[in-house]
């Protein structure tokens, strides 16, 4: 079964190719802080946004170092061609909440043992002003989807204010695929349970 599963994201890998700050110190600063934070410079913004490596399992403490916020979780890779399509608009949602009870993560999938694309990634959030927490799954990429229980990129996983995974949104099914507003509608239904 582990084998199929294996198979299957690497096909889904080769398809999608065609078509609060950190409980751990060590895994970087958060979004507002750091050198330039709060300045609007092209300089600055490449100070203040960083691509951070993280282990599932440092990743598992850093998710719950978010709580109480509501907790949106982007995977993608610049190999990725719709994820790259859609992150303008995580970009848009962190703005629009910022300050509301709402973090906005990237989780980079690029294979961390391709120092090109994972300076590409990087370049690529300083191009897109992303100023929230963005890391780099630091394992095997397939390890990594593994571990993250997911079959493809783009997928969302949010959470709510408890650290609890309420809405997984991928692209899994050709005939039914997440849109920008499913990820917003579910952000403001979470908010409204406060």
């Amino acid at each position: 079964m582990r084998s199929r599963c294996a198979l299957l994201a690497v096909t889904l890998l080769a398809a999608c190719d065609t078509a609060q700050p950190p409980v751990d110190a060590s895994l970087g600063a958060g979004p507002d802080s750091g050198p330039g934070a709060g300045k609007n410079t092209a300089a600055a913004s490449a100070e203040a946004i960083e691509l951070v490596p993280v282990t599932h399992a440092q990743w598992s403490t850093t998710l719950a170092g978010y709580k109480p916020n509501v907790v949106v979780v982007d995977m993608w890779a610049t190999w990725c061609a719709p994820c790259i399509e859609r992150f303008p608009k995580m970009v848009t949602l962190h703005e629009r909440y910022a300050g509301k009870g709402v973090t906005i993560v990237g989780m980079s999938l690029e294979d961390r043992d391709d120092a090109g694309a994972v300076a590409g990634a990087a370049d690529f959030l300083v191009r897109q002003d992303a100023r929230f927490p963005n890391f780099l799954m630091d394992e095997n990429i397939l390890d990594s989807f593994d571990k993250l229980d997911i079959l493809g990129i783009p997928a969302v996983d949010i959470y709510d204010q408890r650290g609890t995974l309420r809405y997984r949104l991928t692209g899994d099914d050709p005939n039914d695929q997440f849109t920008d507003a499913d990820i917003e509608a579910a952000i403001v239904s979470l908010l409204a349970e406060t």
